[in-house]
């Protein structure tokens, strides 16, 4: 097995054994978008495609702050007890365990963002009577688009956990949620279709998207082992 796999699959047993973020996420993944596409459902209607790019519209943030909460254990906890020193003395690079460690992330965060959007679904067609579960362009949203931010999103934020000390990291861990948050409102405005969902909006999506995650890797391979000793509180 390699050692990227063995990295990733470490942290998402990790991940998963973390009750407290485990519990967290659950909450938000349910009541945040339960509440907010209800209203969207509402206004809209009974059209499936400005219910789907409503789950979309919410889908994005939900997954981002997913990968947030399973982040800060995933690349602080090293910081914390001291054992990322250990880390460092192994053979392998910074940039596979930044990898590594940021799939391991990312894939209990998806699993989450996918049952809320289960969640989201459901409540919609019980409540509002808008089958909206088959949309092709919210199922390629689910298993495509939202898979790659939350990828990109789990990449910037461990890439700067790595790097900054532990009081930075209180500070620009919100900042980048909420720049995700409001970058990804900003594209879907801007993005021909209106609330709809469309193809354009989940192309435009994509490309930022990926364009985020070489951001990541590009921030991850400059981060150096002299730099995360220096930030070892």
């Amino acid at each position: 097995m390699s050692t990227f796999a063995v990295i990733a699959r470490r942290e998402i047993r990790l991940a998963l054994r973390n009750r407290s973020a485990l519990i967290a996420a659950l909450i938000f993944a349910v009541w945040f978008p339960v509440v907010t596409i209800l209203g969207i459902a509402a206004g809209s209607e009974g059209d499936a495609a400005a219910i789907s790019g409503g789950i979309a519209t919410v889908t994005l943030p939900v997954g981002v702050f997913m990968g947030y909460l399973f982040c800060a254990d995933a690349f602080l906890r090293e910081k914390r007890d001291g054992s990322v020193e250990t880390l460092l003395c192994t053979p392998v690079s910074l940039r596979r365990l930044w990898e590594g460690k940021a799939v391991g992330v990312a894939v209990p965060a998806y699993l989450m963002t996918l049952v809320s959007a289960a969640v989201t679904i459901a409540a919609v067609y019980t409540l509002a009577s808008a089958p909206v579960a088959g949309e092709p362009l919210l199922l390629l949203h689910l298993a495509a688009v939202v898979p790659i931010w939350i990828a990109a999103a789990t990449g910037l934020i461990g890439a700067a956990q790595l790097a900054l000390g532990m009081r930075e990291n209180q500070i620009l861990g919100f900042v980048l949620i909420f720049g995700f948050i409001f970058l990804i409102v900003g594209l879907q405005q801007v993005a021909p279709g209106g609330s709809a969902i469309s193809v354009t909006a989940e192309a435009i999506l994509a490309a930022v998207g990926f364009a985020l995650l070489a951001l990541a890797r590009f921030i991850a391979g400059k981060v150096t082992k002299e730099r995360i000793v220096r930030t070892i509180p």
